[in-house]
């Protein structure tokens, strides 16, 4: 999934978006960590703080992380697979195109052991605490 492969277009489909978005809990989610939702290795996860935002103030970290060019990134098709695991190989080939990566923490709700439905407001109950996180995908949605 790194790599079109016949007709699975996998990066030429993500390439034809203008802007693509992750949004990832800092801590909480256990079913998909931080790395993995936030398309980062280890060493690249930022520090973060508390939000000041009242407007969203699950949302402690931005950036803007551009596509990484084939000198930064080894062509996955050549990569010694002995010597790269799969998570380094997807991860290389994502980091092909840019991304808006947005942190958000609920570490201080009542309801962060679900923060992987939180973050979602799955339930409008139960996750209501995750409505800023709505709000700020559809409040950036068109920039």
């Amino acid at each position: 999934m790194v790599d079109d492969c016949g007709d699975l277009r996998f990066i030429s489909a993500l390439q034809a978006f203008q802007r693509r978005v992750a949004y990832s809990n800092v801590g909480y989610d256990h079913i998909v960590g931080w790395r993995t939702s936030s398309i980062r290795g280890a060493s690249e996860l930022p520090k973060w703080v508390d939000s000041t935002s009242k407007v969203y103030p699950h949302i402690v970290y931005e950036e803007l992380s551009k596509a990484e060019t084939l000198d930064q990134c080894a062509d996955v098709a050549d990569m010694d697979k002995d010597n790269c695991t799969l998570e380094e190989r997807l991860l290389r080939g994502l980091k092909r195109v840019s991304w808006e990566k947005v942190d958000v923490s609920f570490h201080n709700s009542k309801a962060r052991s679900a923060a992987h439905s939180v973050i979602q407001v799955k339930d409008p109950v139960m996750h209501s605490e995750g409505a800023d996180v709505i709000k700020h995908m559809i409040d950036h949605f068109v920039t």
